[in-house]
């Protein structure tokens, strides 16, 4: 194997050998010439961008500032010529050295993994990109990078090709050249540069979006530090010198250059970045058209509404609002951190991952710093569904009965936490369904504890969630921090069926004669959930909006199909709502960027949910409303009872309310009140008072405890006998304490049998809850139209009023909402047992 390997290193090295000897002394030929003549009076003009209908809708402009090479410390054009090419001045264009190692690395690794470019080389491919374009990762490319860096170094002296380069070499942030960007990250020109700064800008060509110190100020520090190291290597500077260097802290300048003054800034300067991570930076965009998903619609809605929510907050409208406010502290801003309330959000075709509006803050010219795609924040409740989504891929159906009760988890170091709701209140036995609708964290916690923390950080991992999560109980009630733009990308998963998209801005890049320079490729279809799963969830995350802690955006007066969930983290610094329609996804949050509480009892229901209605109806006036989602072949609808999570028919009516419940490949368990022949081992009794009937088995446990469901009406009959009430008339035949354990011919002590007698009543009770058969118009079962029976939802009037429904009709204010992002804003560590959950 090895001995073949040499031969065809060898084969590859003389045939590139003799083609580069031809290329070295050949005319123009193969599309290799270029005018370099033209390079001293060469200028560049922005891109024009088009909207998702192909309308222009603004320009790319570039930053670009000529400085002649002496005009320039002597430090900075050594600093790029230490890490790009240091035998700049020893060649003819092209390293040999260094590109004979690259070429070996390459033809070792089956593919162009290094490039060996030279300083002229990469002047080449950014001043000629139709010539060489940057997306062709090939040797035919290089071939022809070569024959171009030929011409120039003929052309033109040395000195001047290392300042046509520092003049047009891209650096990040829209700048090209050493002086746009020395303006635009130090606030100074590039002739007064300390050797730290020219040291930074240095190592930016590797990759400008990845080490730029606006973003990534670690990656930049290192890359600068690297750059020192290797200018003292190569004799540049003195070791002192340099070290003295390494230990200067990065300082940028606190506003860099003004933004682009059109709308939708924060899509403008998305669109830059991927416009660099297509085509590399490269200079010549002359004439060039974006083709965007850019819906202007959609931007004007979300800029204008999260900026009217922000100043309602700042007023007052919400709580006390203890903190400056915008209009006081605009301009002050320090490395992008606001002191003022900021706010985001961001719309996405859920299907293709297009990205039609984008509000990456309040400000773009006071602050740039994208919080969509950059920031990492907690997101309390929010996070809730990846816990769900686990336990309904593990069986555990939607119907599921947890108990709502205080509970202690055991930590190491003998520490114990105590996650409590946001009221502070418990309700007792319910579905999981409802459990994800109130937000309830002592059920999440227990669904979590259930399902094990490793499937839960495994299910987020799945749907994209790329920021450390740490396996800690709290985890479950979002105390993780996560990019919104990640959080985005996964309900969109939950939205179209199962699979995960990559948010873009880009469509397509056309030059001048309209040929297609670049284009989005959908990469297949990665499927990460099943389609039967991601519908049941939905339409769990459906109750949320309907009856739960997302009612604000029915108040709000959003009418379509709609599912998500609310987030509000400890303390409520951070406030969220995540919600989707049938083809749309997207996301509002509010907090400051140096955590703190924005008003006291803040919500995400309160504050977010009702941001993104109004965004989303306004959207929804220019296109028509979708269909609700289908429901797949896979899942079975059944008719529930609430009380007791088992399938109802018309031989059972049930002991609580009536909902429709989906089950995912298997039909759920029923409750069969009346078989056909009675066992006498059991016993039977009726409740005088409420006509209730139940039943027992030998050894004094009803069937729904053996199952481990929980009985209202059979706790109630406890209570109200252990309160002195009345007995219970035994029916003919039973012991006298339908509680105790009947005794059993021929059985031994603890011996308990198996047969279970239900003693039919002389006429069934009616089914709670139940009303008249009403055509759907694509209500919570997703049924598309088709009839069905109306359940009762949670709230409903029987037999009393119920809590916990968020919305007033009026505020928007949730009383029912509770989630805690379980711990502090800063990190994962579970919060101290006496720490109460924030809201959801």
């Amino acid at each position: 194997m090895k001995r073949k390997l040499t031969i065809a290193l060898l084969a590859v090295s003389v045939l590139a050998l003799a083609g580069f000897g031809w290329l070295w002394f050949a005319p123009c030929g193969m599309g290799g010439c270029a005018p370099v003549s033209e390079l001293e009076r060469y200028q560049s003009e922005g891109s024009q961008l088009m909207d998702i209908a192909g309308r222009p809708f603004g320009t790319l402009g570039i930053d670009r500032r000529v400085l002649p090479l002496d005009s320039m410390p002597g430090f900075l054009p050594k600093a790029f010529m230490a890490v790009e090419d240091r035998r700049f001045y020893d060649h003819g264009g092209v390293d040999w050295k260094r590109f004979g190692g690259a070429l070996f690395k390459n033809v070792k690794t089956g593919g162009v993994s290094e490039g060996g470019s030279t300083i002229t080389m990469q002047l080449a491919r950014n001043l000629f990109p139709r010539a060489l374009p940057y997306q062709e990762r090939s040797l035919r490319r290089k071939v022809l990078e070569i024959r171009v860096a030929r011409q120039i170094e003929r052309a033109f002296p040395k000195d001047k090709i290392l300042e046509l380069y520092l003049n047009h070499i891209y650096l990040g942030e829209g700048t090209y050249g050493v002086d746009a960007a020395s303006r635009e990250y130090f606030g100074k020109p590039a002739s007064r540069l300390t050797l730290a700064e020219a040291a930074t800008l240095g190592g930016l060509p590797v990759s400008p979006s990845k080490i730029n110190p606006r973003e990534n100020r670690e990656a930049a520090l290192r890359r600068r530090n690297l750059v020192l190291h290797e200018m003292a290597k190569a004799g540049y500077v003195s070791q002192a010198d340099a070290d003295a260097a390494t230990r200067e802290p990065l300082r940028l300048a606190r506003q860099g250059r003004a933004g682009p003054r059109i709308a939708g800034a924060w899509f403008v300067e998305r669109v830059r970045r991927e416009l660099e991570d297509a085509l590399g930076g490269v200079d010549n965009t002359s004439g060039l058209r974006v083709f965007t998903s850019y819906d202007p619609v959609a931007q004007k809605a979300a800029e204008e509404e999260v900026g009217r929510q922000a100043v309602a907050i700042e007023s007052g409208a919400f709580g006390a609002f203890r903190h400056d406010t915008y209009a006081k502290t605009k301009g002050t801003t320090e490395d992008g951190q606001t002191p003022y309330l900021q706010g985001t959000a961001i719309v996405m075709d859920a299907r293709t991952g297009e990205i039609h509006a984008l509000v990456g803050g309040r400000d773009y010219d006071d602050s740039k710093f994208d919080r969509v795609f950059q920031a990492v924040r907690q997101p309390g409740s929010a996070f809730k569904p990846f816990v769900y989504l686990t336990a309904l891929e593990e069986g555990i159906p939607a119907s599921q009965i947890f108990e709502d009760k205080p509970i202690q988890i055991q930590l190491s170091r003998n520490r114990v936490w105590s996650p409590r709701n946001y009221t502070g209140s418990y309700a007792g036995p319910m579905t999981l369904r409802d459990a994800l609708t109130q937000s309830k964290n002592t059920v999440t916690v227990q669904v979590a504890q259930q399902v094990g923390m490793d499937d839960v950080v495994r299910t987020a991992r799945d749907l994209g969630i790329s920021t450390p999560i740490s396996t800690m109980p709290s985890t479950a009630l979002g105390a993780a921090e996560v990019r919104p733009i990640e959080l985005v990308r996964a309900f969109a998963a939950f939205d179209n069926g199962g699979s995960l998209v990559a948010p873009h801005v880009i469509r397509r890049v056309e030059d001048q004669e309209g040929n297609v320079v670049w284009q989005h490729e959908d990469a297949e279809a990665h499927r990460v959930i099943q389609a039967e799963e991601a519908f049941v969830l939905t339409s769990m995350l459906r109750d949320v909006v309907d009856r739960g802690t997302a009612a604000p955006v029915r108040a709000a007066g959003f009418r379509g199909p709609a599912a998500g969930k609310t987030g509000t983290t400890n303390g409520a610094t951070d406030v969220w709502f995540v919600g989707y329609t049938p083809d749309l996804v997207g996301a509002v949050w509010f907090g400051f960027d140096r955590p703190v509480t924005i008003v006291p009892q803040a919500s995400g229901g309160t504050i977010a949910a009702p941001v993104w209605a109004r965004i989303m109806s306004r959207i929804y006036q220019s296109r028509r409303m979708p269909a609700a989602w289908p429901m797949p072949g896979g899942v079975i609808s059944e008719q529930v009872d609430r009380r007791t999570g088992m399938a109802m028919d018309a031989s059972c009516p049930g002991s609580g309310q009536a909902y429709t419940e989906y089950f995912i490949h298997s039909a759920p368990v029923r409750q069969n009140c009346f078989p056909a022949a009675p066992y006498p081992s059991d016993t039977a009794w009726q409740d005088p008072e409420q006509g209730a009937w139940a039943y027992q088995d030998s050894a004094g446990m009803s069937d729904l405890e053996q199952r481990g469901v929980y009985w209202p009406e059979l706790e109630e009959k406890r209570r109200r006998e252990a309160a002195g009430a009345p007995p219970v008339t035994p029916l003919p035949g039973s012991v006298e304490d339908p509680y105790a354990t009947p005794p059993v011919a021929g059985a031994g002590a603890g011996t308990r049998t198996t047969g279970r007698t239900r003693v039919r009543p002389t006429a069934p009770p009616p089914v709670i809850g139940d009303a008249p058969p009403v055509a759907s118009d694509g209500g919570r079962d997703g049924a598309g139209g088709r009839t069905r029976t109306q359940p009762r939802v949670l709230g409903d009037p029987v037999g009393g009023t119920s809590s916990g429904n968020a919305g007033d009709g009026t505020s928007g204010s949730s009383s029912g909402s509770s989630g805690s992002s379980g711990g502090t804003s800063g990190g994962t560590t579970p919060p101290p047992a006496d720490t109460t959950g924030a809201g959801a």
